[in-house]
């Protein structure tokens, strides 16, 4: 029998970070909408003529995380969040970063290069005006997704 070990948490206050940049959660991830596991892989998995399924699985494994914004952002807030997000892009042209994210199942951060998946905002409305008179961008909930894995050869 396995003898069970004591997990204690080592959560630190913080659920993502991207580069130098830690997304406030309180902020900018909506309550029960942050996702974050370590997805297995497998290369050429088959499945022989008694239905088995053969898998050979590999030692990575890639970080999947992925959140909600609030509803009702401004486009200030977005921008800002955007902003952050950003200047810690490695590759441009890849959406290539370093995402550092609290990971429930293990119980603690896991680091890897990856990429942001392009995100849809969707506008809510602009019926708003500040003191200068501009109009106020409002969006609805905003998909932010991060996958890790990618190999930095």
């Amino acid at each position: 029998m396995l003898e069970k070990k004591e997990r204690k948490s080592k959560y630190a206050g913080w659920l993502v970070k991207i580069g130098d940049y830690i997304i406030p959660t309180n902020r900018f991830i909506a309550a029960d909408s942050y996702k974050a596991y370590a997805n297995m892989q497998d290369i050429d998995p088959w499945t022989d003529a008694n239905g088995y399924l053969h898998r050979n699985a590999v030692r990575l494994k890639a970080l999947k995380v992925e959140f909600e914004t609030p509803a009702m952002l401004t486009d200030e807030d977005f921008s800002e969040l955007m902003w952050n997000i950003d200047r810690n892009i490695t590759n441009a042209d890849a959406n290539e970063c370093y995402i550092e994210a609290f990971i429930p199942r293990y119980n603690r951060y896991e680091r890897q290069k990856g990429y942001l998946v392009d995100i849809e905002p969707q506008i809510y409305g602009n019926y708003e005006r500040d003191n200068s008179g501009n109009g106020i961008l409002r969006y609805d909930p905003i998909r932010i997704a991060f996958v890790g894995g990618v190999y930095s050869g």
